[in-house]
């Protein structure tokens, strides 16, 4: 009896009009589009987004930078030329120091993202992203440093090994004797200053508990600071302890090389 259902069934289903099963497909067809036209964007869509401070300032130059697909589709196909100059279009605004703050940072983070190869992002990585983001940190835009960290696991570490070794000086070791009302105060050379004068070789670090503002410490805190991380957790808690404006405990078991820029730099 089952069997006599289904061939019942076979049957209804063969002299269905071929209107339908086309008809279903076309249904198909126009849902992707539709999913498509709302991804799609201009250069220009693209750049106004950039203007937001919030909500997805960032996506459709993302998108477009990428080449993203949608079912192999792209959504937003341009020529490679005109990519090249959407990219340098970026670049240029990380650099202009007449636009907004979030501007800038919208325009370094969307470089960013675009250079970076992991498997779980959209798209194609935009391997120029990369080189342009270390232009604009040497042309002066130093927040860019943690994007270029951050864009490629392999790349960016290398550029932070390069800053530590070649592109930067290490700061002076500055060291600390309590003072009193003072607190903690540095000594540099043999002589010591109050808080209230200038703090040659040892200026931006008398009162910090973050990393020194120079690139040598910056570098240092982005490759080092899950070393660092994991030596603090091997530390007695007491032994970390520290007072309002005194250099960072150094945490037990530091590389020696880790330990140099703890000292200069926490």
């Amino acid at each position: 009896m089952k069997n006599l259902t289904t061939i019942t069934a076979l049957a209804a289903l063969a002299w269905l009009p071929p209107t339908s099963t086309a008809s279903a497909q076309e249904t198909r067809k126009m849902t992707i589009e539709e999913a498509i036209a709302e991804e799609a964007t201009t250069i220009e869509e693209a750049l106004e987004a950039l203007q937001w401070e919030e909500g997805q300032s960032q996506g459709p130059a993302f998108r477009l930078l990428r080449q993203v697909t949608l079912l192999g589709i792209p959504v937003n196909p341009l020529p490679a030329a005109e990519l090249d100059a959407f990219a340098d279009r970026l670049a240029a605004m990380v650099l202009d120091p007449t636009l907004p703050e979030h501007v800038r940072d919208n325009a370094a983070a969307v470089l960013a993202s675009a250079a970076n190869p992991a498997s779980n992002m959209r798209g194609t990585p935009y391997a120029r992203a990369f080189d342009l983001l270390v232009r604009a940190y040497e042309g002066g835009y130093d927040d860019a440093l943690g994007k270029i960290f951050w864009s490629d696991p392999e790349r960016g570490p290398a550029y932070m090994r390069g800053v530590l070794s070649e592109r930067s000086e290490r700061p002076p070791l500055c060291r600390w004797r309590y003072d009193g009302d003072h607190g903690w105060v540095p000594i540099v050379g043999g002589a010591s200053w109050s808080p209230k004068d200038d703090l040659p070789g040892c200026d931006g670090y008398n009162y910090r508990r973050d990393a020194r503002p120079t690139p040598w410490c910056r570098a240092g805190d982005l490759l080092f600071r899950d070393v660092v991380s994991q030596a603090r957790k091997r530390t007695p808690r007491d032994r970390l302890l520290w007072g309002a404006g005194a250099p960072q405990p150094v945490p037990d078991g530091l590389p020696e090389h880790v330990e140099d820029w703890h000292r200069r730099c926490r």
